[in-house]
């Protein structure tokens, strides 16, 4: 079979939209088009303009070098500004709805790079319209420290040595940005609060930091300061983890997402509101046993409301929430809505809408979440058709599974594909990496295992002290219901997964041969070792009830490379070479075991590369070696790489 290498380009270079942000006025909305660039390895954006009165939308900046950049609207919604961020440089650019254009160069800037990562990313015009909020790193120390005396181990990304602070640019004077807040710490996520003085943000003091944003579970707070970085003061600050805040127009309640308990890395998180002073904590949507979408900000309503998105199941579904009444959930088109924002006059809303057949575009719904209009960036057609399906369990679990396959053609093979975490889920959603899967002859199983978000707290526990059992059989139950549903029994079958979903796949080779070829990215392998290695060792406290003094036995019985002798199925093992959240050491374990047990295997690494693979010549690499892999060892001819 050959591998089809202009449509698998094609899929990975169409437009994307996101993150849409009304105006503090006049109806208009700007939203993101990002534009990845397979052959040069990177991605730029575009920045489009919605009049919302007449539903239609037209580009306003076009070329910016960034695959993501922030973007905030001047107070009277007649300027835009967005930063610019390559590979030596960053500044801030100044757009009016008029054409005029100014730069603002940081090279003289007394900080490091700007600080872009979605937790902690800050980018806002002030209430008073002179002054830009955004996030950067410390400037670079003159001597680093050599040697470095426990530095820390982030695999985020975030420096060793640098943090990442909020920084006031005064638009109209000459003096250089000033840090808002301590040296000492990561904050981020800075929103202004009305008053146009004062700064509200999310830091973690506990002296108890992984990871900086992998654990919702650890003590980060709500801190707020003066723009001279004077009067740092909590605002929430309790044993659990409060992020993402945001603030109602008039400055009289602060909302962001609380953890109500320490546990796994992601649990339900719920949206709680506090008043400008930190006290009348109300919590809108703790009797729900679902979580609120950290990675989608509240977004006030004008009446006094707040819009949400909720993880439901494999749905991410639009809630309001407000404090005197029950939450409502906004009946929506698509079953996949995230990212929304609000019209502070109309309260319409605008959000992000996708399916696993149908690409994300912005959407503008009414207050009420009919749709009124929704953007066609993505014109590449699905060639996919979907199900998803419930398998109740003998031991009365629940497990939901969403099927892709070729709308056309009958599949060739069918491809097991567990979601990392295991706190995490397959949501609705698309990912051309399926689609290029599909297009290929390929059908896909992804199922929400016990452990899975989305289905109550009591399911995310579920796998604790037991990973590697009922999750596992509850892929392959997934896997068995769907082949038999399908009338597909004796398809060849394939297993790839990545960071425990590599877990999973490694399990799989060392206690079944019914797959007949396996592709594990960043898997978790040696969990006795993974826990000196990972940046997060609280997972291995918390899967496991205890580190490896404690928990030796079960440790080692629940690691995949305890169990590879005899492995046969041919493994192909994929590693980020600077991934620290499951360092490559876990991958470079897994191949020695399989090539000691005679099993075939072969290794890549990709540089550059943090636990998430995301350049986009490597996307576009990792699923054509990972098909490849599947059709070289299903008894057909391997698919020819075209240049």
């Amino acid at each position: 079979m050959e591998l089809d290498r202009s449509t698998i380009r094609a899929l990975f270079e169409a437009p994307t939209a996101t993150r849409p942000r009304w105006a503090p006025c006049g109806r208009r909305l700007v939203y993101t088009v990002a534009v990845p660039d397979v052959k040069a390895n990177s991605a730029s954006s575009e920045l489009w303009i919605l009049d919302a009165e007449g539903a239609h939308s037209e580009r306003l900046v076009h070329g910016i070098p960034t695959g993501d950049p922030p973007v905030t609207w001047s107070s009277d919604g007649t300027r835009l500004a967005y930063a610019e961020t390559d590979d030596e440089t960053d500044r801030i650019v100044v757009v009016g709805l008029d054409g005029s254009r100014r730069e603002i160069d940081l090279a003289q800037a007394p900080h490091g790079r700007l600080a872009t990562l979605p937790f902690f990313r800050t980018f806002a015009w002030s209430p008073t319209d002179d002054r830009l909020l955004y996030s950067a790193y410390s400037p670079d120390p003159e001597d680093p420290p050599d040697p470095a005396v426990n530095p820390r181990n982030d695999g985020d990304g975030l420096g060793e040595v640098e943090r990442i602070r909020l920084w006031v640019h005064d638009l109209h004077g000459n003096e250089p940005p000033r840090p808002v807040t301590s040296e000492e710490y990561h904050s981020g996520a800075g929103i202004w609060l009305p008053d146009g003085q004062t700064v509200a943000f999310v830091s973690n003091r506990s002296g108890h930091e992984e990871g900086a944003i992998a654990s919702l579970t650890q003590p980060f707070a709500i801190w707020t300061s003066d723009i001279a970085g004077s009067t740092e003061q909590p605002l929430v600050s309790d044993s659990h983890a409060a992020v993402v805040p945001a603030v109602q127009a008039d400055g009289r309640r602060i909302a962001y997402l609380a953890a109500p308990m320490t546990g796994p890395h992601a649990v339900n998180m719920e949206l709680t509101t506090v008043d400008s002073t930190g006290s009348d904590r109300r919590t809108l949507t703790g009797g729900l046993d679902r979580s609120v979408d950290p990675e989608s900000p509240p977004a006030a309503a004008p009446n006094g409301s707040w819009i949400v998105a909720l993880m439901d199941g494999m749905r991410s579904v639009l809630l309001r929430a407000s404090e005197d009444s029950t939450p409502e959930t906004l009946v929506v088109e698509q079953p996949h809505a995230t990212l929304p924002d609000v019209d502070g006059c109309s309260g319409e809303i605008a959000c992000v809408t996708q399916a696993a057949t149908m690409p994300p575009e912005i959407e503008l719904l009414s207050p009420e979440g009919r749709s009124r209009w929704r953007s066609t960036h993505h014109d590449i057609e699905s060639k996919a058709q979907s199900r998803i399906w419930t398998l109740d369990r003998d031991d009365g679990f629940s497990i939901e599974s969403l099927a892709l396959a070729p709308a056309d053609t009958p599949p060739r093979g069918v491809i097991l594909w567990p979601h990392g975490g295991p706190h995490s889920r397959t949501a609705n959603e698309y990912r051309p990496e399926s689609e290029t899967a599909v297009r290929h002859g390929f059908a896909l199983v992804h199922p929400n295992f016990r452990g899975s978000h989305g289905y109550g707290i009591d399911f995310v526990l579920a796998d604790r002290m037991d990973l590697g059992g009922g999750d596992y059989a509850d892929c392959l139950a997934a896997l068995d219901s769907w082949l038999a549903g399908s009338g597909c029994d004796g398809l060849p079958e394939f297993v790839t997964g990545t960071s425990y979903g590599g877990y999973l796949t490694a399990w799989a080779v060392g206690h079944t041969k019914r797959f007949v070829a396996a592709v594990a990215v960043n898997a978790v392998t040696n969990v006795e070792s993974f826990f000196g290695q990972t940046d997060i060792p609280s997972w291995v406290y918390w899967e496991f009830g205890g580190s490896p003094l404690e928990q030796r036995e079960l440790i080692r019985d629940r690691s995949p490379v305890r169990h590879l002798a005899g492995a046969t199925t041919p493994t192909l093992v994929v590693h980020s070479e600077e991934d620290r959240r499951v360092p490559i050491a876990q991958g470079l374990e897994l191949y020695a075991l399989l090539q000691a047990a005679g099993a075939e295997t072969a290794f890549v690494r990709y540089p550059r590369e943090f636990h998430r693979i995301s350049e986009p010549a490597h996307r576009v690499d990792l699923v054509s070696r990972t098909l490849d892999w599947f059709a070289t060892h299903s008894g057909g001819d391997a698919m020819r790489r075209r240049a």
